[in-house]
């Protein structure tokens, strides 16, 4: 696989130190705690991945900017109020992420109070840290009040005709409603601009398809490594960028201010990944290659596809349009914003995905194009999909990297295995 963008970068990270991450103690890891215990709750509810999403990137705004209102090292999120030096950190991440949770899932609030009540057991004086995190809380949580966050998964298909997009399953269909949300740091769902799909009748759409069907079915995939390449990845995406980031901090021995920071910029990226993503989904609906192999020799030709041939992608499609590749936005996403906090050199890690699979990794470039490829062998994804898609994820990871949550001061405590652009 190529090296994406290496031409668009002219300042490299760099201070980038060699990693390998097994795990071990690490002095702060209170963000993460609370994702585990926000994620253990939203599937006992059974939210939908988007409406998961869109409160995992409340949760760690609130709580980033409640760290951070201790001492006012990084420009806020949302808070606008005093910082307080003599403030609990603890206390002040964990009323953020006690309220925040509380408000989302009032159905959950006891469950809540217990999680927020062991996390506040051993300090002394947490009164102006609850205090603190109180105010942060309540203005992250009005900040996002009006998005116009819709999870509605009612949705009409376009005519049955060549190239428009028609449900692959009964399944229910995936977030057609959010491309009307308002993104937490881009301006809009078209901040950045995604050009159309290519014709039907375009050599680009012709060749793209020939590929997917090659490398992409169940009938004719046949290499072992591919195949496994192809279910890692298929329930990847945010869940699977969240537990590298987690493992990254871990091992990076990040402080409790720094720890936030990520997750926060992380899911800042995925969401407003998700947002711009689907947007274009959704308005160009374009349909899957299993509906274009059904509807060869109906309403469609192809100049060397044969009409009767049998062919399924090797993993289901996704239940929403093609068009671009989602999974390549949000890990190329994700990787910008990764390699802006921990550099862009060798990062060891082990990614354990659905079904006990699970594979090594030396880099989050590595995982990403992978992840990437994955959606063409799976069968699922043109190749001009997820070209489009990595860009549109370039894109907005350095966006969000460069202008959120940036150093307001001289950062002393350089983390040690951490690079800057």
């Amino acid at each position: 696989m190529t090296t994406r963008f290496t031409w668009l970068k002219t300042i490299a990270y760099s201070g980038a130190l060699a990693l390998v991450i097994t795990g071990g103690a690490a002095k702060a890891e209170l963000a993460a705690d609370w994702q585990d215990t926000a994620m253990g709750l939203f599937n006992a509810e059974k939210w939908p991945g988007a409406k998961r999403q869109r409160a995992l990137t409340i949760l760690h705004t609130a709580m980033f900017d409640a760290a951070n209102a201790v001492e006012g090292t990084y420009a806020p999120y949302a808070y606008t109020g005093s910082t307080n030096p003599d403030a609990s950190a603890q206390a002040a991440v964990t009323q953020a992420a006690l309220h925040v949770l509380s408000t989302l899932m009032p159905e959950r609030k006891a469950e809540l109070e217990i999680a927020a009540k062991e996390r506040l057991a051993n300090l002394k004086s947490p009164q102006s840290g609850i205090a603190l995190g109180q105010a942060v809380a309540e203005q992250i949580l009005a900040a996002r009040a009006s998005d116009n966050a819709n999870f509605s998964v009612d949705y009409t298909p376009g005519p049955a005709e060549a190239g428009v997009y028609q449900p692959t399953s009964k399944r229910q269909m995936v977030a057609p409603k959010i491309r009307e949300m308002k993104p937490f740091v881009l301006s809009s769902a078209t901040h950045f601009r995604v050009p159309p799909p290519p014709a039907l009748e375009s050599m680009q759409y012709q060749r793209g398809l020939s590929e997917v069907v090659k490398l992409g079915g169940k009938e004719t995939q046949t290499n072992e490594d591919n195949v496994f390449i192809a279910k890692l990845h298929a329930g990847s995406g945010s869940g699977a960028w969240n537990q590298i980031a987690r493992k990254s901090s871990t091992s990076c021995d990040l402080s409790m201010l720094e720890e936030a920071r990520t997750l926060a910029l992380l899911n800042i990226a995925l969401t407003d990944a998700l947002v711009a993503g689907f947007n274009a989904k959704y308005e160009y609906a374009l349909w899957r290659p299993q509906t274009a192999m059904e509807a060869l020799g109906k309403t469609y030709k192809h100049p060397t596809l044969k009409a009767d041939m049998e062919w399924s992608s090797l993993v289901p499609a996704p239940m929403h349009p093609e068009y671009p590749c989602q999974h390549c936005t949000s890990g190329s996403a994700a990787q910008e914003v990764m390699e802006s906090v921990f550099g862009d050199g060798k990062m060891v890690f082990t990614f354990n995905g659905k079904d006990r699979l699970s594979k090594d990794y030396i880099s989050f470039q590595q995982f990403a194009e992978e992840e990437s490829e994955s959606r063409v062998l799976g069968g699922v994804h043109y190749r001009r999909s997820n070209a489009v898609g990595d860009m549109l994820g370039y894109q907005i990871g350095s966006y969000v990297a460069e202008t959120s949550l940036q150093p307001l001061k001289q950062i002393s405590d350089i983390k040690k295995c951490a690079g800057s652009r």
